[in-house]
């Protein structure tokens, strides 16, 4: 849970929150069935702590001389009697108001601790830049950022989970504990794994996608996880219409072509080439007309160089390549 909602709940049960407040915190139970759920587990140890507290109002201090005079622990200050009293060694009832107080304090610390116990976890974050970056996170996984893309995770993966929040496109190579699983946040979909290899490709316009290497992945719908899908390796999931994911073969031989440094195209379209080629330089690549959409080109590329591709693809099929203002245009005849 963010810091900022545990603080909009804590305003709320005391009564402080402004109306913008208490709207924010309304969005936030009805984003996910957990959050309403850690919600109302808040608002019954409140409530506890608060019926405890009208019920019993004792003077602490005087509780506890009396309790330990009558325990006999140390004699207590009263006026000398003149007729001696059999002393109880223990009054259940003092005992009983003695505990109910401790259970105030025990709920009021509870919550405390519920709400702010991770203001002193680091938040940890990295962004790529203009160039992939390579991390190791605190468990030993490591992670491929692609270029703009960022990462945020908690300092020592503080928790049950070990959770990291992704916004662009990442490979990563999870350690594996079955104790502890991990878990990754994106715009609208929620990865979860124990440890495996997958890549994760979370933009702001595009739907989110997972792509297995290696091991089984779940991924679910964010906003309600129940939707949801088991992957295993050579599948893909993907969030379809921000309501629902569905799981296919992946049919993309390109789909880690930004890690690996590498182009593989086999019998492959000149279409399906310009949308390779745009995807994995960020720039336009346009066919002059429609004729050269279904031609056929083969080949291979190591650290490939945009103007080395253009040009092999425009030799062998006798076409030429030329660049504008926004990106490159494919011309010529097209194919028999």
């Amino acid at each position: 849970m963010e810091r900022e909602h545990q603080e909009l709940i804590l305003k709320h049960l005391r009564k402080e929150s402004s109306g913008f407040e208490e709207q924010l915190l309304s969005e936030w139970l009805q984003e996910n069935p957990s959050n309403r759920k850690e919600f109302e587990e808040y608002v019954r140890t409140w409530d506890f702590s608060a019926r405890a507290k009208v019920d019993f109002e004792p003077d602490v201090d005087a509780a506890w001389m009396k309790f330990k005079a009558k325990a006999g622990f140390e004699p207590q200050q009263t006026v000398p009697q003149k007729e001696a009293k059999v002393v109880k060694l223990f009054d259940y009832n003092l005992i009983l108001k003695a505990a109910a107080v401790l259970l105030v304090f025990a709920g009021i610390s509870y919550l405390s601790m519920k709400l702010f116990n991770q203001k002193e976890i680091q938040e940890m974050s990295f962004a790529a830049g203009n160039e992939k970056r390579e991390l190791q996170l605190p468990d030993s996984s490591k992670v491929w950022l692609n270029a703009h893309s960022k990462i945020s995770y908690a300092k020592d993966f503080k928790g049950d989970i070990r959770k990291v929040k992704l916004e662009g496109e990442a490979f990563f190579e999870v350690k594996r504990n079955v104790e502890k699983p991990f878990r990754v946040e994106g715009l609208s979909s929620i990865t979860q794994v124990l440890g495996t290899s997958f890549n994760v490709k979370t933009i702001v316009g595009q739907a989110d996608e997972v792509e297995v290497v290696t091991g089984k992945v779940s991924f679910a719908l964010k906003k309600n996880e129940t939707k949801k899908v088991i992957l295993t390796p050579g599948m893909k999931g993907r969030v379809e219409n921000n309501s629902n994911v569905v799981s296919e073969k992946i049919d993309n031989p390109n789909f880690l072509a930004w890690k690996q440094e590498k182009l593989v195209f086999e019998n492959s379209t000149l279409e399906e080439v310009a949308s390779t080629v745009e995807a994995y330089f960020g720039t336009n690549v346009e066919l002059a007309n429609s004729e050269l959409v279904n031609c056929r080109f083969t080949g291979t590329f190591e650290k490939p160089k945009i103007q080395e591709v253009l040009d092999v693809v425009s030799e062998s099929m006798s076409l030429s390549s030329k660049k504008d203002g926004n990106g490159y245009i494919l011309e010529g005849s097209g194919c028999q």
